[in-house]
């Protein structure tokens, strides 16, 4: 019995270690969005992501009480958890299209540029999902199941790496930041996708503890890039050049003599 009570414990104690950055992060994100008028592009592009993270908090939650719940039984193959996590992909989607209109402006060609890049998403976790379906991988579960689970790490990815394009491409690297935290996002749910699939069935041990450790780290770790991202942009409005955030030493101040 004792050998059972503490992995029970110890999952616990993972999902109040991933769940305390998530909800910092939200909160993090609500703190910023106030920093803007109602009537402002921003408030709308931060209104958005601060939703999404608050879907994933909630995400975060159910996932938990799913997991007391289902401890000794098999857990459903679509849940409240995955409601929780679509929704937050849409409204971080929607925070992500704010900010391309509010970098590019308000265009039916750029509307269609955002459309054409959530199909080609949508398309690849289509075909990933079919190739995972022929190798044998997810057995037993049908297919809109198996595209639900390889969409997470996919929309993870693209939302990322659209964010990173943006920054380096605009200068907008403060505030593309918070952004960042999905690719981590990306290699913990490609992981996640990988082990649900049966895939850890095809690799050695210890190349399963490798995966599983990279996973945890980089779980609670996309939610605290995200959460120090929005923190400091929240500051820099707030504080200005007193934040410490904005100013830099000149060089001849670095050696100057107390």
């Amino acid at each position: 019995m004792s050998s059972r009570f503490s992995p029970y414990w110890n999952d616990k104690l993972i999902d109040l270690l991933i769940l305390i950055p998530a909800v910092g992060a939200a909160v993090a994100g609500t703190l910023l969005t106030y920093q803007f008028e109602k009537g402002e592009i921003p408030y709308r592009i931060w209104q958005a992501f601060t939703v999404g993270l608050w879907f994933w908090v909630a995400g975060e939650i159910s996932g938990a009480i799913y997991d007391m719940l289902y401890w000794d039984t098999s857990y459903p193959e679509f849940s409240l958890v995955d409601l929780f996590w679509m929704l937050g992909y849409f409204f971080l989607g929607l925070s992500l299209y704010y900010q391309l209109t509010l970098v590019y402006g308000v265009k039916s060609r750029n509307r269609r540029i955002y459309l054409g890049l959530v199909t080609l998403a949508l398309l690849i976790t289509a075909g990933l999902t079919t190739l995972a379906e022929k190798a044998g991988l997810g057995e037993g579960s049908v297919w809109i199941i198996l595209f639900i689970t390889v969409l997470y790490p996919v929309f993870d990815l693209t939302e990322g790496a659209i964010a990173i394009w943006l920054s380096f491409l605009f200068g907008r690297g403060q505030w593309s930041r918070p952004w960042w935290g999905l690719i981590l996002f990306a290699l913990a749910d490609s992981v996640n996708t990988f082990d649900w699939l049966g895939g850890y069935d095809l690799i050695s041990v210890s190349a399963q503890d490798t995966l599983n450790f990279l996973a945890l780290i980089a779980y609670p770790l996309s939610y605290m890039v995200a959460g120090l991202a929005l923190l400091s942009n929240y500051y820099i409005l707030r504080y200005g050049e007193n934040s410490g955030l904005l100013r830099r030493a000149r060089r001849s101040e670095i050696n100057k003599p107390e």
